[in-house]
């Protein structure tokens, strides 16, 4: 009986440490030590994303600098209107960009550069204007920045330019590129004189106080001054004959006779 009950107490024995093998549950530590794994993977992950921005950042910034490249190439250039070529005018304004109303009232092309401007020294372009004119003549009054709009007209015989900032065709004429209108003269002259050949008598013909003999082109200007210095010309630019003037100290006739030494004359004597 002991026997019996010594291996029946051995068996019992067995049976609870055969249950006892079963597989323990996960300790704390390592559940721990994996969620912290996770955690750094989750990590790697933002790094990765953050790259993706920055990347993203530079490309924009790219393409931004690309717009600005290809809006100054598509810019449309200034077009002259050529298509009025023959078009009936009665001025400029009425033709278009670089057109003009020449004579005979019709539009053609103006200048667009000096070079347009060779038909007579001293020509330049007012490109605002499409005309060739004397830039730099009466304090540059049909320059570009002086005349944009408008026209640039000639005082009697050259002797100055003006502009008409709005243009009638009274005082801007139907000329021919290279000229300029001359109200007082009525017709289109010379947009310069010529310091070659001087033309400025021609120009004044049929001026009296003083003469067309008296008047010179004006170098650099290239427009028409009464010259005092010329022999026979007073220093207040009227013309004294020297075959027909009473010398200084002889009798003379009010407002008839000429003094030579161009002062009038006075009680009868010129002074």
């Amino acid at each position: 009986m002991k026997k019996v009950t010594f291996f029946m107490v051995l068996a019992f024995f067995f049976f609870l440490v055969s249950c006892g093998d079963d597989p323990a549950p996960i300790p704390p530590s390592d559940t721990s030590a994996d969620t912290s794994d996770t955690q750094t993977d989750t990590g790697d992950t933002v790094t990765d994303t953050g790259d993706t921005q920055s990347d993203t950042a530079t490309d924009t910034g790219d393409s931004t600098t690309d717009t600005g490249d290809t809006q100054g190439d598509t810019a449309p250039a200034d077009e002259c209107e050529i298509s009025n070529q023959g078009k009936i005018c009665t001025m400029d304004s009425e033709c278009g960009k670089c057109m003009i109303c020449t004579t005979g009232g019709k539009c053609s092309k103006g200048c667009t550069t000096n070079e347009d401007c060779t038909m007579q020294t001293g020509l330049y372009c007012n490109t605002k204007l499409a005309r060739c004119l004397s830039i730099y003549a009466s304090n540059k009054a049909c320059s570009e920045i002086n005349c944009p709009t408008g026209c640039c007209y000639a005082e009697k015989g050259l002797t100055g330019l003006k502009c008409a900032t709005q243009a009638t065709p009274a005082q801007c004429g139907l000329c021919a590129q290279g000229e300029v209108f001359s109200p007082e003269d009525n017709k289109c002259i010379t947009a310069v004189c010529s310091s070659t050949t001087d033309n400025c008598p021609s120009l004044n013909t049929g001026a009296s106080n003083p003469p067309a003999s008296c008047y010179k082109c004006k170098a650099g200007e290239l427009i028409c001054q009464a010259n005092t210095t010329q022999s026979g010309c007073s220093a207040s630019g009227y013309i004294i004959n020297a075959a027909q003037c009473i010398p200084a100290g002889q009798q003379c006739v009010e407002g008839v006779s000429e003094c030579c030494s161009g002062m009038p004359c006075v009680q009868g004597y010129c002074y």
